[in-house]
């Protein structure tokens, strides 16, 4: 087990990347009272440089200790490079300790940049899957708008995962606005962005037209059958219209009165046909 040493905080230096950057001043003064009443409970975790320490974890609580007056502070000295500092500060602020969403952005996309990591190494280090490092390093590449919407909690990550999606910046903006202003939820964003989508995609080719007309119809994850035609379309062209239960209603029924309408007519026809 590793032991714990008292070093004075004249001795310590800050990383250069701090994961929890943007920590309010109230959350460390909240912890500083709590130091000078209990002192510091859990120990910093520092490693050797060439300048002397660096802490790996316990930023916040340097902070905290200098502004409860303290002269030194316990720490585990432990031998890291560069890397396993990366991974244990990953490890500590991920799992221990939990950023928001901004700072996870940040740090994986840290990781990323000064490591040469993949997503797929930063997802085993942080035990995420792939798809929420991706979202979260694309939340802080991607707006800067989006990003401080995040932060400061106008908007949800859920919220801005759904805004990603849109590649228009003035598009984007737009929706974020309503999303801030106007309480539009998560479901009716995915209502928004897909309509976008969907009217921003490029006009289907021949081929893919001929292609499209073999669709298998009992294949539930490609196409849908219309309620009105009955015909196989497929789920990137179907059009998502919501109606209370009592108008839904009597929109079938008026649809199927208007099929069973033309239906007779034809039978008609066909009788006179026969006929004459």
């Amino acid at each position: 087990m590793s032991k714990i040493q008292y070093v004075n905080l004249g001795d310590l230096e800050l990383p250069e990347f701090q994961a929890h950057s943007n920590t309010s001043p109230s959350h460390i003064q909240e912890i500083a009272e709590s130091i000078k009443t209990l002192g510091v409970i859990e120990p910093l975790i520092i490693r050797k440089t060439k300048h002397g320490f660096e802490i790996v974890a316990g930023c916040v609580r340097y902070h905290a200790a200098k502004l409860a007056g303290l002269k030194a502070v316990p720490c585990i000295v432990m031998s890291l490079d560069s890397k396993s500092a990366e991974v244990l500060k990953l490890h500590e602020n991920v799992k221990r300790i939990p950023l928001d969403h901004v700072d996870q952005g940040h740090t994986f996309l840290n990781m990323m940049e000064t490591f040469s990591m993949t997503e797929k190494d930063i997802a085993e280090c942080s035990g995420k899957s792939i798809a929420y490092v991706s979202q979260h390093i694309s939340l802080v590449r991607l707006d800067n708008e989006l990003t401080h919407a995040v932060k400061e909690g106008s908007i949800s990550f859920s919220q801005a995962r759904e805004l990603m999606r849109v590649d228009d910046p003035s598009e984007r903006k737009r929706l974020l606005l309503y999303s801030q202003h106007d309480g539009a939820t998560v479901q009716v964003l995915q209502r928004w962005v897909q309509e976008y989508l969907s009217s921003s995609a490029p006009e289907p080719s021949p081929e893919h037209i001929s292609d499209a007309s073999s669709l298998d119809h009992n294949d539930p994850h490609i196409s849908r059958f219309c309620e009105a035609c009955g015909k196989s379309v497929e789920i990137s062209k179907i059009r998502q219209v919501f109606y209370c239960p009592v108008c839904h209603h009597s929109i079938k029924n008026a649809i199927s009165e208007e099929k069973n309408r033309l239906s007779s007519k034809t039978l008609e026809k066909d009788s006179q046909d026969v006929q004459g």
